[in-house]
């Protein structure tokens, strides 16, 4: 019986200590990274539908002029504010995607140009760098919970 229960206790030891997966971090980056230049791409494409599934229902953005956005609703708001302007183009590039060791929240940064017409028929170019904190959810998709944009100095 002694002979029993020790095998149980090592049994459930080694599985204990041997058998939780770490995650694949690289694989993570990668899949994080394609997520952002996926969401570039429908945002050059203007796919207002398809940029609002790459946020999380309680996400924030942090736009250089604005109040801060909360939730997805307030965020398509300020998303159709911007693509009203005439001349309205934004673009981004990813640049880099980190990952925590834990697999479930992330990080990618990167550079933007964004331009429009104003009421004033003034033509306005800005460029200069984001970034956004993204968090993975239960069906392994990212959705960016916090963004923020900085301007480059003109």
């Amino acid at each position: 019986m002694k002979t029993i229960n020790l095998i149980l206790v090592i049994s459930c030891f080694f599985l204990l200590t041997h058998c939780s997966q770490k995650p694949n971090l690289e694989l993570l980056k990668s899949e994080l990274l394609k997520a952002d230049q996926d969401w570039a791409q429908a945002a050059k494409m203007g796919d207002v539908a398809k940029l609002t599934t790459y946020w999380s229902e309680d996400a924030i953005n942090f736009f250089p002029g604005m109040p801060p956005a909360v939730g997805k609703d307030s965020i398509l708001q300020l998303v159709k504010i911007n693509r009203s302007q005439r001349g309205f183009s934004l673009s981004w590039i990813p640049e880099k995607a980190e990952v925590a060791n834990s697999g479930d929240m992330g990080y990618t940064y990167g550079s933007f140009q964004l331009a429009f017409v104003t009421v004033d028929s003034i033509a306005v170019n800005r460029s200069g760098n984001y970034v956004c904190i993204w968090k993975r959810s239960p069906d392994k998709s990212w959705k960016c919970a916090i963004e923020s944009t900085i301007f480059s100095s003109q």
